[in-house]
């Protein structure tokens, strides 16, 4: 299974060539290498100087990928004479706001990490992103990139960005001896056995799921993307922007309606609406929940912060006929449209050499479900969690994320409508009533 796993979910690849080789692909205009004395490449641009080039991430200190992307960048910058990255990090919560907000101005840096599909879209129709089809047969004529993970970055034939990670968004991880003591030696199979789990953890005065949903997206993207999809299928979003359904459905309705209950049953903590994602995490790594949902990027922190005689299971949410899980590529960057010359050429090498199977293999290393066709170190080790994760997402349908389907606008009303229900301001059919009139107002 972990072997199919890696062929199905680490579906398609980024590799660039051998990074020396793409550093030493210029030459001077004499046609002599720039090899210095011990191999390296000491070639700089015709005019002397070196190539700056600002690069914005969402930053997630705390997360061991996040930190070995940065090294990854600084060490390409050790190794560029003739190019400096100057790396600059947003709080993830606050990444998306400050990148809308400095497309709107024209202000965006020469390259940035952005989200595919909906959230990509404005920015191609603003003029505000490179097409990257100079470079992409760079990774995709050599058959380590399938078109098919590039789909949700291209436009008109036109790709805009390249991945680094696959990101299926909902799993549940709950604590294996939490569990045993209130007498289930197994994670509910079915979503009436969940609700029952609830009830016995809130007599035990355990608080059942840990939330955090203070920026909003968590429970749209973990929670809602999956949920819905077991009610109305994965054709359903295209299907009300072509006019054929609406979100006052009554599938979709009743996806609404597995929000409220779990918030009427009490499976959540009382401030998961001031509670951010790191610290619903650590609420549940401290013991102060059973079960906490998140995407896979959880494990990472998971297993690096749990202490070491807590068990932790994995699972997915328990409800319908299907176990899909909703999936979309992430951490993926672009090059601003604006850029022309050398700083372009600069910009090329740069995402050829860090988009590389070494990079990959890295990020695999550290626990993320990758974008890439590539094979472990022999020397990997990994923990039973990592593997149960990836047995578990290879055998789900994927679902799609409703953040990088919906446009902004939409997706706003859907965030707020989700926290208005978990603190009983709305119902699940007025929700719907203002989310369909959003869609309507696009």
């Amino acid at each position: 299974m972990f072997d199919k796993w890696k062929k199905l979910l680490f579906f398609g690849a980024v590799v660039g060539l051998l990074s020396l080789m793409v550093a030493c692909g210029d030459e001077g205009s004499s046609g002599e290498s720039n090899e210095n004395e011990n191999g390296e490449d000491d070639a700089t641009p015709d005019s002397g100087e070196v190539v700056e080039l600002t690069f914005w991430a969402s930053s997630n200190p705390d997360r061991a990928d996040f930190q070995y992307t940065m090294e990854r960048v600084e060490q390409f910058n050790d190794e560029h004479s003739d190019i400096q990255i100057n790396i600059e990090t947003t709080a993830h919560a606050d990444y998306r706001t400050r990148l809308n907000t400095q497309a709107a101005g024209g202000q965006l840096p020469d390259i940035f990490q952005v989200w595919p599909g909906a959230e990509l879209e404005p920015l191609v129709e603003g003029n505000a992103v490179k097409s990257l089809n100079e470079i992409k047969g760079n990774w995709t004529d050599s058959g380590l990139v399938d078109e098919e993970v590039l789909q949700d970055f291209t436009f008109d034939g036109e790709t805009y960005a390249i991945p680094s990670v696959q990101n299926p968004t909902s799993f549940v991880f709950y604590d294996v001896d939490m569990l045993a003591d209130v007498g289930y030696d197994e994670f509910p199979a079915t979503y009436d056995e969940l609700l029952e789990l609830i009830e016995a953890l809130n007599n035990e005065g355990i608080t059942p799921i840990a939330l955090g949903n203070s920026a909003a997206w968590p429970l749209q993207s973990v929670y809602i993307s999956t949920i819905a999809d077991r009610f109305t299928g994965p054709d359903f979003l295209s299907q009300v922007f072509a006019g054929e359904r609406k979100f006052t459905d009554d599938d979709f309705v009743q996806a609404l309606g597995v929000i409220e209950e779990l918030y009427q049953v009490g499976a959540f903590n009382e401030d998961l609406n001031t509670m951010d994602d790191n610290q619903m995490l650590e609420y549940f790594l401290q013991g102060r929940s059973a079960m906490v949902l998140d995407g896979n990027w959880g494990v990472i922190n998971i297993l690096t912060d749990k202490p070491e005689d807590k068990n932790v299971g994995i699972a997915i949410f328990p409800l319908g006929d299907t176990n899909s899980v909703s999936t979309v590529a992430g951490n993926s960057w672009s090059i601003n449209a604006d850029l022309e010359g050398e700083e372009l050429e600069a910009a090329h090498t740069f995402m050829k050499w860090m988009f590389s199977e070494e990079f990959y293999q890295g990020l695999a290393n550290v626990g993320r479900v990758v974008a890439a066709d590539v094979d472990l170190p022999e020397d990997s080790e990994h923990d039973q969690l990592f593997i149960d994760m990836l047995e578990l997402a290879s055998s789900a349908p994927p679902a799609p994320v409703y953040d990088a389907t919906l446009p902004q606008a939409v997706n706003n009303v859907l965030q707020n409508e989700l926290q208005a229900i978990t603190i009983g301001r709305s119902t699940p059919e007025e929700s719907a009533e203002k989310i369909q009139q959003a869609v309507e107002n696009e």
